[in-house]
């Protein structure tokens, strides 16, 4: 398959389905975006206190600032992950089955704490080792994203695997596929540039395609991995056949 065929399968499952799906995905987008909002009134606070202030008063507004800075990133590492866990789980029901419960963009929250601290931690964990890569360059940055570009699907498709397997096996899953992956990212460059001149507001519309897209290259990316390897996943899903 190649990038029209993922593309063509998303706009056909779409179709009469436009609108559960962006509310689905306008829902997740306020949500980090309300939390993002939020974490910065503690830090606006202390900020003010700092500058009307002077001595041990300073100092302990300092400590506290510091407490709250890293609590504010803990909550948005935690927040990150398990909304994208549930985009995931959600997109996958979707392109599986064509059910369209917004419940599921919930998931990562509403699945128990195991799934909050695995969400959190791949989210961590990929961040990292994106981060390492990027210092070495641009290209290497890039081609790690693409290696671990797998691995929420691969958690929100299994119960029981950790965030580290997580990631190994999205890099064995993505060997020889990343070129793949990388030419269906570039065919949406120019959707995305018109979103840009919408001033955003095609960007409502473009979620939706995107990551049914991206669920279905993982389908497909999975039957393939599947009919190599067998007793991986931990589900009875069928493999992608489309």
């Amino acid at each position: 398959m190649y990038s029209k065929d993922f593309k063509r399968l998303s706009l056909n499952q779409l179709r009469g389905k436009w609108g559960p799906v962006i509310a689905a995905m306008l829902v997740s987008m306020l949500i980090v975006y309300a939390i993002a909002m939020v974490m910065q009134i503690p830090t606006a606070i202390i900020t003010f206190i700092q500058s009307h202030s002077s001595g041990l008063l300073t100092f302990v507004t300092g400590v506290f600032a510091l407490i709250i800075s890293l609590a504010v990133i803990v909550i948005n590492i935690v927040i990150s992950g398990c909304i994208t866990y549930g985009i995931s789980n959600y997109m996958l029901k979707f392109v599986r089955t064509g059910e369209t419960n917004i419940s599921y963009i919930f998931s990562g929250f509403s699945y128990g704490f195991d799934v909050i601290k695995r969400s959190a931690l791949l989210y961590l964990l990929m961040e990292i080792f994106t981060f390492l890569w990027s210092l070495l360059f641009i290209i290497p940055g890039i081609v790690a994203s693409l290696s671990y570009s797998q691995a929420f699907f691969i958690l929100a498709d299994n119960d029981n695997i950790s965030a580290s397997e997580a990631i190994k096996l999205s890099k064995n899953m993505m060997m020889g596929h990343k070129g793949r992956l990388f030419c269906l990212m570039l065919s949406f460059i120019g959707w995305i540039l018109l979103c840009v001149l919408t001033f955003g507001i095609g960007f409502i519309f473009l979620m939706p395609y995107l990551q049914s897209a991206y669920a279905n290259f993982y389908e497909y990316l999975r039957g393939i991995y599947e009919n190599r390897k067998t007793g991986i996943y931990n589900d009875a899903n069928t493999a992608y056949t489309d």
